[in-house]
């Protein structure tokens, strides 16, 4: 039998959806021609009904660099415009799949972590056929050195792009704004040891339309699973005079505020404090090196020496402490950010989304156990 008549009997054992009896033809044509471009087709075309659409993408590939008949060339055409469609189709329905599991409403996002410059190219190509983008584009999207917040949304639709991610070898993390508002927060007043020595308290302050007393919360160093630190700007208008002498108002930095949150995962709670509500004149006193001896210590001072004890008490523990670095990205979408409660015992003469931030920084941290 010769190559035409092969060709019509494959098609139309391919049409009927006969695998078996076409791929039984399709060997006996590439044993007559294996390097003519319609037994090429013929191979794509089956691979493309198996499931095996890179295979048969790639030989599509081949004939459109290959060959010069405009039938053909068609036919390779159709093929791939068939395999991005249902590739396409596959891809909505598995974000609606994943959006309907987790709930429409609960919105979150999606970071990959650095990746190594020697695999950057590799990692550049993968995210963009994931994401449907072009590969420059990609790579621009590639960290080196910080987490680095891809794309903000429904939580369902993080989580599917997410796993795409992981299988492709990136690593990624997705988390949403419910699972961190989940986390109780206590804002500590102060630590003090156990009466019996079996732990420390940290003595909190009243949890606002909960209650009107502190509250101490008993924990052990071992409990600790993060430290977690940052710098909290605090904002307010000052005035200038301008290169005209006139007075001018304007808005700048007047303080940075040290914060600290303590991980509790077994409690499911962060103890957080920061250097303008921790009362260090009571609770557990620290030695404090100062730089005048005659003079009180600087709060400074004093939370140098609450994090050296910290740091001495949980060895262990690592510090996290690139908070700005995160927080200079996630200012990038602040309707995200105001969607959240910061849940920080801050007084400002107006809100500040470095709160929120920080929040989600520690909350991420928190949930993800980075």
């Amino acid at each position: 039998m010769g190559l035409e008549n092969l060709m019509s009997v494959f098609e139309q054992q391919l049409g009927r959806k006969d695998l078996p009896a076409a791929t039984q033809t399709l060997q006996q044509l590439l044993k007559v021609n294996p390097n003519d471009p319609q037994v090429q087709i013929a191979t794509a075309d089956l691979y493309k009904i198996e499931g095996k659409s890179d295979r048969a993408e790639a030989i599509y590939r081949d004939v459109l660099k290959s060959c010069s008949q405009t039938k053909l060339l068609a036919q390779a055409r159709k093929g791939l415009q068939e395999i991005e469609d249902a590739d396409l189709k596959e891809h909505k329905d598995g974000i609606a799949q994943a959006i309907a599991a987790v709930g429409g409403q609960n919105l979150g996002f999606l970071s990959i972590h650095p990746v190594p410059s020697d695999r950057k190219q590799e990692a550049a190509t993968k995210l963009a056929k994931i994401f449907r983008i072009d590969p420059y584009t990609a790579k621009t999207q590639i960290p080196s050195r910080n987490l680095k917040v891809l794309r903000i949304g429904r939580l369902g639709e993080m989580q599917f792009y997410g796993q795409k991610l992981i299988e492709a070898g990136i690593p990624a993390l997705w988390t949403s704004l419910s699972a961190i508002s989940s986390i109780n927060v206590h804002t500590v007043a102060y630590f003090e040891p156990a009466p019996d020595k079996s732990g420390i308290y940290a003595v909190c302050n009243p949890e606002p339309g909960k209650d009107s007393t502190a509250h101490p919360i008993k924990f052990n160093w071992s409990d600790v699973s993060q430290r977690v630190y940052g710098l909290l700007p605090t904002y307010g208008e000052v005035v200038t005079v301008d290169a005209k002498h006139q007075l001018a108002r304007k808005e700048e930095i007047l303080d940075l505020v040290r914060i600290c949150d303590l991980h509790l995962p077994a409690q499911n709670c962060i103890l957080r404090f920061h250097d303008n509500c921790y009362q260090f004149a009571e609770g557990i006193q620290f030695e404090v090196k100062r730089s005048f001896e005659h003079i009180a210590p600087t709060v400074e001072e004093r939370w140098q020496s609450l994090s050296a004890w910290l740091s001495t008490s949980m060895p262990q523990v690592e510090g996290k402490d690139d908070f700005n670095d995160f927080a200079e990205m996630f200012l990038a979408y602040p309707d995200f950010l105001k969607e959240i409660d910061p849940k920080i015992d801050l007084f400002r003469v107006k809100e500040s989304l470095w709160d929120n931030c920080f929040q989600i920084y520690s909350g991420t941290i928190f949930k993800c156990n980075l």
